[in-house]
Formats: structure tokens, sequence, C-alpha cells
């Protein structure tokens, strides 16, 4: 059976891409027997669609692919996906922190509305279930042949919109990479991102629930300082976590040293109040010093656990050496990154699709064409806060926009 598209792949990308080819005849092929399974758990089931701004600002979310996502953003904003949603009776709201919900705070909407405009299109057919045994090309006129248990089926256009490697209980277990390979594509080894990262120190665990806002952390690697991070931490059960660590955790690696800054103060400027403090109350035990800084309650004994002191200790018997230990921990608490949190719960994929080979401006093979790669199982990942969604979105909606203009030409 001949379609003008077919789209490999039912979540959001990909039913995003289906909703907006009305009127041409599109199939979507879907291994799972529900579709947006991952849409559905996005946002704790509540779904980030997207984030509030102005689009500029969110090039800098994509890590070092910042100048590839700039077109397909552009050509279609977080605003023209809120009005895509709201145009179609789901009212969004937008949170103090930016983040971007539909109004009933519910995922399940957010699917009904794709799947409603996809239904729209009397000449678009979903099937679910479905295992792709072979895709062909027929390189007399470029068409591909998807070979399923459901049937053969034909199309001009093939976009792949099957998502990555993380949550695999979710369906997304790499199955675009092995097709991009086999129809010539280069495939940037993928590793889990969005996650947190577990360490072994017990006295820092111990502190598990702790939130500490806009903190600054450096990383170093093979003992040389090579980022610095700012954002909110969350301190678990196993290590450390929050927008800090998710957003910047495509960086880390296992063996890396992260320094984290606890008081929002330098070295040489904390020893400096120290020895103020310490001038005028020299027979005040330490934690008097330790009460004077913005740092919560439970952390303080951790700190000067850290450096092998006790808080009894009084300020006018601290040695230098003992004060340099206590300030260091302060404002570079050494943490070593034992692993990373896995796939099973990673909430994106960082590598894919190599990116020189696709076509920024529509996402377009450079190698065949016809062929699309849309969503997460390009080498792009984003920021959490709706970065990835209005990734999956606009990446659909330029694709949509191509086969259309290429189709009436």
């Amino acid at each position: 059976m001949k379609y003008d598209a077919i789209i490999i792949g039912g979540g959001a990308a990909g039913l995003y891409l289906a909703a907006h080819l009305n009127p041409l005849k599109v199939l979507v092929l879907e291994k799972n027997s529900r579709l947006g399974l991952k849409l559905l758990a996005s946002g704790s089931g509540q779904c980030n669609l997207t984030h509030g701004g102005d689009i500029k600002d969110f090039y800098s979310h994509y890590g070092e692919h910042k100048n590839f996502v700039k077109f397909a953003l552009s050509h279609h904003d977080n605003k023209a996906v809120i009005r895509y949603f709201e145009s179609n009776g789901l009212k969004c709201v937008e949170r103090e922190d930016g983040k971007v919900f539909p109004a009933t705070l519910r995922s399940t909407d957010v699917l009904e509305v794709l799947l409603k405009g996809i239904q729209f299109n009397r000449n678009a057919k979903i099937i679910k279930e479905v295992k792709i045994s072979e895709i062909a090309i027929d390189m007399e006129d470029s068409s591909y042949l998807v070979r399923t248990d459901s049937g053969d089926f034909i199309a001009k256009n093939l976009i792949v919109a099957t998502g990555g490697m993380t949550y695999s209980r979710l369906g997304t277990t790499g199955d675009g990479y092995a097709i991009a390979e086999k129809l010539g594509h280069k495939v940037v080894t993928a590793k889990p991102g969005l996650t947190s990262v577990h360490c072994d120190d017990r006295n820092l665990l111990e502190l598990s629930g702790l939130t500490f806002k806009n903190i600054h952390l450096s990383m170093v690697k093979d003992g040389q300082k090579a980022k610095k991070f700012s954002g909110d931490l969350l301190l678990t059960h196993f290590g450390l976590s929050g927008p800090i660590i998710l957003d910047n955790s495509r960086s880390l690696e296992k063996g890396d040293r992260l320094e984290i800054q606890f008081v929002d103060s330098t070295f040489d400027a904390l020893e400096k109040l120290f020895l103020e403090i310490a001038g005028s109350n020299g027979e005040k035990p330490l934690a008097f010093f330790m009460n004077k800084l913005d740092i919560p309650d439970r952390l303080k004994p951790v700190i000067l656990g850290a450096a092998g002191v006790k808080k009894e200790l009084r300020l006018s018997e601290v040695t230098k050496p003992v004060r340099k230990e206590i300030i260091k921990h302060l404002t570079a608490y050494p943490v070593t990154i034992q692993s990373l949190s896995g796939e099973a719960t990673a909430m994106v994929s960082v590598g894919g699709v190599a990116l020189e080979e696709v076509s920024a401006k529509h996402l377009m093979s450079r190698i065949r064409s016809g062929l699309y790669f849309i969503g997460e199982v390009l080498d792009i990942d984003g920021d959490s806060g709706g970065y990835n969604l209005q990734w999956a979105f606009s990446s659909a909606k330029t694709v949509a926009d191509h086969i259309i203009k290429n189709n009436t030409q």
C-alpha cells in the first residue's frame, strides 16, 4: 500500500508530525500496544509541554548543538506550540519557573489533542504492535518499502521518530539508531542524559531531601577544573540530583569530581569573615561562626566532620590549616561520581543520529532524499523544563511543512 509519508514511532514527535500532515496519506507505525507512552509519563504525568520566554533563550539549553536547533525552534517556537494546543481546546499555563503545562495537568489530555488531530485527516492511519522486518529503497523512484508483520508499505517520505534508548520500559530501546545505520547514517553512541549521579559520601547521603537554590558547582576532570554550573541542587539518598545535575549530566562521567559551593561567597571573602568574627569572639565555639552562614543546620556538622574538626572547638583554637579546610568544604565540597543513573531512569538520551548528515533546515538526510529524522533519535538533548518536548514538536512541524511543500510542487 502506498502512502505520502510513513512515520516510524508513535511518540510525541511522530504524533505531532502526523497531526500536521493533513490531507496527505500518512501511516504511523508503532511497536507498542499504546501510543505516546513516554509523553504520558513526562512531567510525572503532568506533561511539561515547553518553556516560557523568548525562543532565542532556548538555544543555549541544548548543549553543544545549539546552532543546529535554531532553525526548527524558530520555525515553530514555544508560542506556536501553545497556540496549537489551545486552539484545539487545551488551555496551557506557565508556572513561576517558566515551565508550561496543560491547565488540566494531565498528559492524557495532550495525547488526546494529538490523536484528534490525526483522526481529522481521513487519509491517516495508525498501526500499533507492529514489527518492522526490513526497510528497502527503490532506487528508480527513491521510495521506501517498509516490510512488517502487518504488511508491506511504500512511501516517498520516511520519517524516523523512534526516540532514544532511555526509559526502555516504555519501548524506547534504540531501534531508530539501527534503522539509521542500515540506511547509511552514522550514529553517535548514546548514553543516558538528564540523569542523577551516585556518590558514596555517607554523611552527605544522610541529608537526603535537602535542596539548595541557585547553587554553584565546578566539575573537575583529570585534576583540572573543566566547567562551572549554576542551578538548584537536591541531595538524595544515593547522591546528587536537581536541575544543576540533570541539565549538565551530558558532560559528567564516572570518576569526575564535583566541587559544591554551599556558600555564595569566595574562599578569600569567607576567610576574611572568619577572621573578623574570631577576632572579637575568640572564646565562642566554632558553631558560632557556622551559625552566621546561610546554610541549613543539618549541613553544618557535615561540613565540620568532612573538615575533621569538632564544633565545640573555640574560634581562637582554630589553626590556619583547619580554617582553610573548613572554608574549602564550604566553597568547594568535593564529591566523586561513582556512577550515573542508568537508562531505566534517565529522561533523555545523549547521542543519536549524527547531525552533520542531516539538514538543520528541514531535517532531511543529506544522504538519502525523503528520509527524515525528528525528536530524540537525533543527537540532540535538551535541558529539563520542557526543552525536549519543544524540540520534538518543532522538529516535527519543520518536517511536516517541508513534506507538504514538496508534495504540492
